[in-house]
């Protein structure tokens, strides 16, 4: 086979690359990823004294910095190169640095298997391949476009509309008669209107007799002789909303765009989402003194907020569409019998600011069918969650008298459970991770059996497969957690290709290019989150309350006293637990004069007392704190709180 390494390597840097091979080899590691492999570049000019050229712009830096990984294996090193956004070669370069040659995925999966299990395993691995099932829908091409799913699903079908317009109008006119809510017809009514050509024509003479009427009055004014003409509730709240629709969709099947597209879908009930299940079960899912808590913080308040702008949203458009039914929003969690001083003990709890949103908690049942009554780590829940959702399914068709129309799942084992009730209630399934574990601990997929007995991290990734390539559509935070950047893999596309040794393979784990991802950024609480100058805005007693409680109060809960208050801060809040990485903060700042010297280091994360944690991370992080502040001295320039409650901020 060809050495490639003479289409990759000018050959005037073919022996810079030998040389930079042999130092790799020299190293205590085995295994390198993108930071080491750089950072060993990086050492290997400076001692041997390269210039900027080489440093920068060398055809062996070109390369090294589209390695996201390699190792060394018996007399080889296997390498991932990622020439693209994710896209990827693989390569098997002989130790000396000589020779290099192309393999394929499956080899490299199991070079790494190798390596991990240290010899060669009997039989074959399990290969798990989920790209034959995107192979009926559409795809993105653009890396540039990937997470903006909707847009190019209008974009797709408006130009199948106009390349195939009698074989898609007719499946838009069947699509807008099978709508209906509570056993009530929707939009078109297909006893009156039969076939396509007489809806066309029923369209027309419904917009021309909607044109002499006074566009300001309501829809119910005209809803008798729309009912003559076939149509039913949904098209709009006026006479001129109505009319705006219709013409929207007349021309939308005469001149098919996908601007009139995204309009129509818009402005009617297709279909009518007015009951929502959103699905957390893990943590401490209340509204009181759950903060700081182990499990618990920006996904409980993501959610709330959630839940406030997701009602806001549905009552204005389903008023707008002229019907007038009230959603409901229900948050899923589980039930804590051993709650503390929280309200997680009880069944079901009124969301605030909210008219018609709910917690509703179900409990974890054992083995056995008994109630587990304490808290339980998110990585420690995966034995009940089956159980979980067959007992919450009852609760929800209670709830909801029916079934929801939208199952929304949060975090790994949010997004188990919503795929078990999507299936169970055959509902549109959404997904969003919050974090996806595999790429916050570091090769936990290559060593999951090391921590799998405390982590789960066999069950967790399978859970996040099954979630990702079941849901019907994904929301991101941002385009890089999807697909990263030209330098650095996103969280998703961590999942599109990796083994955990031992028990599988995933040759294509998702589709990056799917359109089910879209990128939707977190929005903020005006109420609470406002420039800095708006001072007017603020209320001056909570300001007291909070200038007093950051940097002078005494108080039990509160470590720490401040020799000079009025130095700047460094503040920072956070779960307590290793992959925060607060310890990481306190030893950064004790190791800094600087620092030291100018700033204080405010932090607040779970509580100060060892014996009032229920997590061994948390107990863990807060011994090594209390070890970090005496072993640099930082009494006098570091405060400790615990987590502040953001209802309590005002």
């Amino acid at each position: 086979m060809e050495n490639v390494l003479s289409e990759i390597l000018t050959k005037a840097d073919r022996k810079e690359f030998k040389e930079y091979v042999s130092l790799l080899q020299q190293q205590e590691e085995v295994f390198f990823l993108r930071n080491d492999i750089l950072y060993w570049f990086r050492q290997y000019c400076q001692q041997n004294k390269k210039n900027g050229r080489f440093r920068e712009k060398s055809s062996v830096f070109n390369f090294l910095k589209k390695i996201q990984e390699l190792f060394q294996i018996e007399e080889h090193v296997a390498i991932l190169h990622r020439y693209d956004i994710a896209k990827y070669r693989f390569y098997l370069l002989r130790s000396d640095g000589d020779y290099m040659e192309p393999i394929d995925s499956h080899r490299y999966l199991d070079l790494k298997d190798r390596f991990v299990l240290q010899h060669s395993r009997n039989g074959t691995s399990l290969h798990m391949d989920f790209l034959p099932f995107y192979d009926f829908s559409p795809s993105i091409r653009d890396t540039r476009t990937v997470g903006n799913g909707i847009r190019f699903l209008n974009r797709f079908m408006s130009s199948n509309i106009f390349n195939r317009p009698e074989e898609w109008q007719e499946k838009l006119f069947e699509f807008l008669k099978m709508h209906q809510h509570d056993e009530r017809q929707l939009l078109v009514n297909g006893e009156v209107i039969h076939n396509r050509e007489v809806f066309f024509q029923q369209l027309e003479k419904a917009i021309g007799w909607l044109k002499s009427k006074n566009p300001e009055v309501a829809s119910r004014s005209v809803e008798k002789k729309m009912k003559r003409f076939g149509f039913e509730v949904g098209w709009g709240d006026s006479v001129g909303r109505i009319l705006k629709t219709m013409r929207i969709l007349n021309d939308l099947l005469n001149e098919p765009t996908a601007e009139n597209f995204e309009q129509f879908i818009s402005r009617v009930p297709m279909p009518l989402i007015s009951k929502v299940a959103i699905v957390s079960p893990h943590g401490w899912f209340g509204q009181t003194n759950v903060l700081g808590k182990p499990d618990t913080g920006g996904q409980v308040i993501y959610i709330l907020d959630q839940v406030r702008a997701l009602e806001r949203h549905l009552k204005s458009e389903i008023e707008a569409s002229g019907l007038e039914v009230s959603p409901k929003i229900i948050v899923l969690t589980r039930l804590i019998p051993d709650a503390g001083d929280t309200t997680c003990d009880l069944k079901k709890e009124k969301i605030f600011q909210t008219d018609n949103g709910w917690i509703l908690r179900v409990p974890f049942r054992d083995k056995n069918y008994d109630v587990v009554k304490p808290w339980i780590s998110r990585f420690k829940v995966w034995p009940y969650l089956e159980t979980f959702a067959d007992d919450a399914a009852v609760e929800l068709r209670s709830e909801f008298r029916g079934r929801p129309d939208l199952v929304i799942g949060n975090y790994s084992d949010g997004n188990l459970v919503a795929t078990l009730l999507s299936d169970e209630f055959d509902v549109i399934q959404c997904t969003i991770a919050h974090a996806l574990e595999k790429t916050k601990y570091l090769f936990s997929d290559l060593y999951w059996y090391k921590e799998d007995d405390d982590y789960h991290f066999s069950v967790q990734f399978s859970a996040d497969i099954l979630s990702m390539n079941k849901s019907d559509f994904i929301i991101t935070s941002t385009h890089q957690e999807i697909i990263g950047n030209e330098d650095t893999m996103g969280q998703y596309e961590s999942y599109q290709m990796f083994t955990m040794p031992g028990l599988y393979q995933v040759i294509n784990g998702i589709n990056l290019f799917a359109p089910k991802f879209n990128v939707i950024p977190p929005g903020v609480d005006e109420e609470l989150y406002f420039p800095y100058h708006e001072k007017e805005r603020r209320i001056e007693s909570k300001t007291v309350f909070w200038e007093d409680r950051l940097y002078h109060q005494n108080a039990e809960d509160i470590s720490g006293e401040l020799e000079d208050p009025e130095k700047p801060a460094i503040f920072t809040m956070a779960r307590f637990d290793k992959i925060k990485n607060i310890t990481g903060l306190i030893e950064a700042f004790g190791l800094s004069s600087t620092l030291r010297t100018s700033y204080n280091l405010i932090f607040a994360a779970g509580t100060i007392h060892l014996e009032q944690s229920q997590d061994q991370e948390e107990k863990e992080e807060i011994t090594r704190a209390y070890h970090l502040i005496d072993r640099y001295d930082l009494h006098g320039h570091v405060r400790w709180l615990p987590s502040i409650n953001k209802l309590d901020t005002g």
